[in-house]
């Protein structure tokens, strides 16, 4: 059994408290009820009250502790329930390695494909999405989720900053948004990867192969120009390489092709202007007529409220009796 709000029950501690201290006053109303019934009706008018107020004593107990397990929010075991979702689920792998600073156009890569990111987010409705950050390693930001707004807040985190080590390892990216996706079954599931195609880890191919084997197709978008552009360096001088020569980059598409050809995707640059709508039609007909099994936990705390309310009644009926013996 799981609880919401545990501090609830410190509640319960006054039922014991309630308890004693109507049994503790429990013999001086007793005895005052006999003394004003007379000798003719004590008996029956206060073995009536003595009943009565045990009863309602009972209940009050039985109470307290109902009202404060209603309050604590108690759930446990689970159901199926399975329903028609968008049976779609997205992996965004950013590369936030160095090159993707370079600045093309408005902003630079990294800018340019976090946008493009979230527009994705906005056209895709019921979708999940998890969001992986790549370098030389990588790391899983968000898990899988249909919480859009923790995934905003997550690419605005990612940047090259997010990880220490330094290179592109695309290979580390994709295994990470492999073991993102969840156990539900009936779901739709692919890999958006975002990058300028740089690799210096070499096994980005056989993460690509894993992929398909497990029904996980890429969609790789190639971000940058043609151009060799400088990288910047954390100071925003550029990134010299050994020789002291400053480090250049465009975009590697075939790197891109490849990896997406190899998993049964498709590529498509960034820059092109219908990139978009071919994108998101065709990550909308992933997501059509999809069902998903999922198992919910029982939330127990209506039970205990209902309880709660019938030992109420059984106290107020309690009372009634009461003031019944006492008059009697």
């Amino acid at each position: 059994m799981s609880l919401d709000q545990p501090l609830f029950l410190w509640l319960a501690l006054l039922a014991p408290l309630e308890l004693l201290l109507i049994l503790r006053r429990l013999p001086r109303l007793t005895a005052s009820v006999r003394a004003l019934s007379g000798p003719r009706r004590a008996g029956e008018a206060g073995g009536s009250y003595l009943a009565a107020s045990i009863y309602g004593a009972g209940a009050s107990f039985l109470f307290i502790l109902a009202a404060s397990l209603a309050l604590a929010g108690p759930s446990w075991g689970s159901r199926a329930v399975t329903g028609e979702r968008s049976g779609l689920e997205v992996a965004l792998v950013l590369d936030v390695s160095r090159s993707m600073m370079v600045r093309e156009g408005m902003g630079s890569r990294l800018a340019s494909a976090k946008e493009e990111a979230r527009s994705y987010l906005r056209a895709l409705p019921g979708a999940s999405f998890s969001l992986v950050a790549a370098k030389g390693k990588a790391i899983l930001l968000v898990p899988m989720t249909e919480d859009m707004e923790a995934i905003d807040s997550g690419l605005d985190y990612a940047d090259p900053d997010t990880l220490s080590a330094v290179g592109t390892d695309l290979a580390e990216g994709l295994r990470a948004g492999l073991t993102s996706f969840s156990a539900q079954t009936g779901s739709n599931r692919v890999i958006l990867l975002f990058s300028d195609g740089g690799d210096q880890g070499g096994e980005a191919r056989d993460a690509a192969a894993e992929a398909k084997k497990k029904g996980v197709r890429i969609i790789a978008l190639g971000v940058g120009g043609r151009e060799a552009l400088p990288v910047p360096g954390p100071s925003g001088e550029p990134l010299l390489d050994a020789q002291g020569r400053a480090v250049r980059s465009a975009l590697q598409q075939a790197n891109l092709v490849a990896l997406a050809q190899v998993s049964g995707g498709s590529y498509l640059e960034a820059a092109d202007p219908s990139a978009a709508a071919l994108l998101q039609a065709e990550l909308s007909s992933l997501g059509k007529g999809g069902r998903r099994t999922e198992y919910q936990v029982e939330d127990r705390s209506g039970l205990f409220a209902l309880l709660a309310l019938v030992f109420l009644l059984a106290r107020l009926g309690a009372s009634i009796l009461a003031l019944a013996g006492r008059r009697g």
